[in-house]
């Protein structure tokens, strides 16, 4: 085979439909970062636009018990009504500040006798990391509240042993405790403002608009599109190489093969180079595209040939060589002198 038809071989063949594969799967794969990136952006937009919007009454965002819009998260809902404080719940393991605390869920009646789950904020662990600190109570009769809409969370582990406290804001655990059918189980509030304030203030859950990040869904998609193209990149290196390889014989490849091996020589010696150098004495002229077997020696003295004592004086000069073994290069401003062959 000569030049690329070693491309049309069974085994180059499914090296190419190995590297459009790759490359087909790079790109899903950064499409749907790509996407990811999209519904992260819209996701911020809508939370800070619910953030900031005007409370709303709960009916208006919570028509039915089990009902919630993912679009309604975060939105401000005002809410009047009663505290249940005998039917208060802990939930254990949750971020309070700088440490770890526990939120605090009480349930709130209505005027129209439906439940709904405030979260009034959270409360730090005590000297026994299995409880909270203090039992806050919330301010008895009827109070009016912001609260912002969040959703109910999946269950998390088992129950806690101890009564009062729990592993997740489950609303359709809540509810079985609270041994009520009108409790909403679609979503729950996180507390705002209240009138009248609680006794004892407790830590805010979140005090501003949350985010999620989307620079890392824009620079995993970006990673993948470059990683497709070093699928190609190494697919275009190993048949460059198997061309040279196929082609070394061939004038036209061994003049390209020499021009790089001219262009290479510009570059500064590497360690293995060096390494040869003083190991051998000498580097190789085809570091510079140099054919044949003339090598240049390093500059100094040349060995002087032995002396052997025993043998006979001779006037004789020695027969003159065809042509120098080697070439010695001395390091000088002028142009270096030819060595005497006689020498």
């Amino acid at each position: 085979m000569v030049g690329w038809e070693f491309t049309r071989t069974r085994r180059w063949i499914l090296y190419i439909v190995a590297a459009v594969v790759f490359a087909a799967i790079c790109g899903f794969l950064s499409h749907w970062q790509y996407d990811r990136g999209q519904q992260a952006t819209r996701y911020n937009t809508r939370v800070a636009a619910n953030f900031d919007a005007t409370p709303v009454t709960l009916d208006s965002v919570l028509p039915t018990l089990d009902s919630y819009d993912a679009h309604d998260i975060w939105k401000p809902v005002t809410v009047t009504g009663e505290y249940l404080a005998s039917d208060q719940l802990f939930v254990r393991t949750r971020p309070c500040g700088d440490d770890t605390g526990f939120e605090v869920l009480t349930p709130l009646r209505l005027d129209s006798g439906r439940i709904f789950i405030v979260d009034r904020g959270c409360i730090d662990a005590g000297s026994d990391p299995q409880r909270p600190k203090a039992e806050p109570k919330p301010p008895a009769g009827t109070v009016s509240l912001v609260a912002r809409i969040e959703p109910g969370e999946s269950t998390k582990g088992s129950t806690p042993a101890i009564k009062n406290q729990i592993e997740s804001i489950d609303l359709a655990q809540i509810k079985q405790r609270l041994g009520d059918g009108a409790v909403y189980t679609g979503a729950y509030g996180l507390l705002d403002t209240q009138t009248p304030a609680s006794a004892t203030a407790l830590t805010t859950v979140i005090s501003g608009a949350p985010t999620v990040g989307t620079v890392i869904h824009w620079s995993y998609m970006v990673q993948w599109v470059l990683i497709a193209m070093i699928g190609f990149a190494g697919l275009w290196y190993g048949m460059r190489t198997e061309f040279r390889r196929i082609n070394a014989d061939h004038p036209e490849e061994r003049e390209r093969a020499r021009k790089r091996r001219q262009r290479a020589a510009k570059k500064k010696f590497t360690d293995a180079e060096v390494e040869d150098e003083l190991l051998d004495g000498f580097i190789p002229l085809s570091r510079w595209g140099i054919e044949g077997k003339v090598a240049i020696a390093p500059p100094g003295p040349r060995p002087r040939a032995s002396i052997d004592a025993s043998a006979p004086e001779s006037n004789e000069r020695p027969a003159r060589r065809s042509g120098p073994d080697v070439i010695v290069i001395q390091p000088s401003e002028q142009a270096p002198q030819a060595p005497d062959s006689t020498d």
